[in-house]
């Protein structure tokens, strides 16, 4: 079997639905005389006929490294520390038809390669699910010039970079809001270091149920925020929905069961007609 011309069978169940347009164009080669080729043809039928769109129902639920979600109008770029150039960091969730992930769209889902750049236009969102190659989880992300964004760190460290401040965060939930005068970070969880981009010098922890402004010059003092002005400020979260692709697999055996009995189906009526021809007593001949 050719390795090259199979290899796009080979990958995590999860991302079977979203690559199936790929693997159809790669085939290129004639199937009639391969079995093995055509086995796995058809794995991928089922697969594919088994795939749904669901929405994604818990953005609050992070896995161990983490997520971070934007609103419209907003980009930044992704950089993990253990991760190599071409290195898979995470998978990015898009709604709308402005979020792009190095500057072309994503519908649904995509990979997100190390050093990636996610932005959003108008009346859409984006949401980056970050996964560490080990045990030490260092995301970075750098660019972020305008716009909100959630972040859920989960054991991750991520460092955030805006316009005005460096942000540190680990096992702590936050929410960033960027314009050109200013960075309003609030923290729903957890604990922060914020650092003067400017002058590293000057730095501060901000604990939860509290924000802090940041402008080029100066990092303001933690003021305590309410849980109404938490609603307010992560509201926007809930005016974008995400989707994810999944396999169904009791739809997935359905399909498999109809083939498999068709399939018994033309095989007894083949056996029959070549059975009926040659069938009964034999013929005496004068």
């Amino acid at each position: 079997m050719d390795t090259t011309k199979t290899k796009l069978f080979f990958c995590e169940i999860r991302d079977i639905c979203s690559r199936c347009d790929q693997w159809f164009m790669s085939f290129s080669f004639n199937l009639s005389g391969n079995k093995g080729l055509l086995l796995l043809l058809f794995i991928a039928i089922l697969l594919l006929a088994g795939c749904k769109t669901v929405p994604i129902q818990d953005r609050n639920f992070a896995e161990r490294d983490g997520f971070l979600e934007q609103s419209e109008n907003t980009g930044f770029r992704v950089h993990h520390n253990a991760g190599t150039d071409n290195a898979i960091i995470g998978s990015m969730y898009a709604s709308g038809k402005s979020a792009l992930l190095n500057g072309a769209q994503v519908k649904i889902s995509a990979k997100v390669k190390n050093h990636s750049f996610v932005s959003t236009g108008p009346q859409s969102s984006a949401r980056v699910e970050f996964k560490a190659s080990d045990s030490s989880c260092l995301i970075r992300v750098d660019r972020f010039n305008v716009g909100n964004a959630y972040a859920d760190t989960s054991d991750c460290q991520q460092n955030i970079e805006t316009l005005h401040a460096r942000i540190q965060a680990q096992d702590a939930i936050l929410h960033i809001s960027v314009s050109q005068h200013q960075t309003e970070v609030t923290v729903l969880s957890g604990v922060i270091k914020v650092i003067l981009l400017e002058d590293a010098t000057q730095s501060i922890d901000v604990r939860a149920d509290h924000g802090i402004i940041i402008t080029h010059e100066v990092i303001n003092r933690p003021y305590p925020v309410t849980p109404d002005e938490v609603w307010q400020r992560i509201r926007w979260r809930g005016d974008f929905q995400l989707y994810k692709t999944v396999i169904d697999w009791s739809k997935v055996i359905a399909v498999a069961v109809t083939v498999a009995i068709v399939a018994a189906a033309i095989v007894l009526s083949r056996g029959h007609g070549g059975g009926g021809h040659g069938g009964g007593f034999p013929r005496h001949h004068r």
